[in-house]
């Protein structure tokens, strides 16, 4: 059977939720670090991670950025605490699902992951940790090209960049492998990071 990429819901979601603007100037954040080492977070045969606990929840007021579960790979990530946002993408075997705890005042994800399925098998995540939009290491796009081959694109901070425009991106690629017969997830790492200009 022919294998194709497809979106489970609209692809401008992501780029509405994760660029929307701010002249406010960016924090320092090390969450973008584990770009610059050569690190695999994922390991094979482990659960999906919980959310992580929040304080207080936007989300009652961005339900129009909240996808529905139709995958049974949705339903694994929000058995898992996670609220699904974005388009899910499908290519053969490999399905990525993106998930968040929380959102800003402006609906965009805070605590948010992206998930990796391999014939419905937890694969691994494509960030060693929970993302915040407007952050340093913080995923906004994400490219299921292939069959078990993702590549994804991370905002980097520098102090003096405004919220709304890191001054550069990191392009990190993910193969699907096998490990004790279950799927892992690696990542080619370290990335460089490239100047926007």
């Amino acid at each position: 059977m022919k294998s194709f990429p497809y979106l489970i819901s609209g692809s401008l979601a992501l780029t509405t939720i994760l660029l929307n603007s701010s002249s406010l100037m960016a924090q320092t954040d090390p969450s973008g670090d584990w770009l610059n080492r050569d690190v695999n977070w994922n390991t094979a045969k482990v659960s999906i991670p919980q959310a992580p606990p929040q304080n207080g929840s936007n989300l009652p007021n961005c339900q129009h950025t909240v996808r529905n579960p139709v995958l049974p790979e949705d339903k694994l990530v929000g058995a898992a605490g996670w609220t699904l946002t974005g388009a899910a993408q499908i290519y053969g075997t490999t399905t990525i699902v993106m998930g968040m705890a929380n959102a800003d005042g402006m609906c965009r994800p805070l605590d948010y992951q992206v998930f990796v399925f391999a014939n419905g098998d937890f694969a691994g995540t494509l960030s060693p940790i929970p993302m915040d939009s407007r952050t340093d290491g913080s995923l906004f796009d994400f490219n299921l090209y292939r069959d078990g081959f993702i590549n994804a694109s991370f905002n980097r901070y520098s102090p003096d960049d405004a919220l709304c425009c890191a001054s550069g991106e990191s392009r990190v690629f993910y193969e699907v492998s096998t490990q004790d017969g279950m799927p892992l997830l690696i990542p080619q790492l370290p990335v460089e990071n490239t100047p926007r200009l």
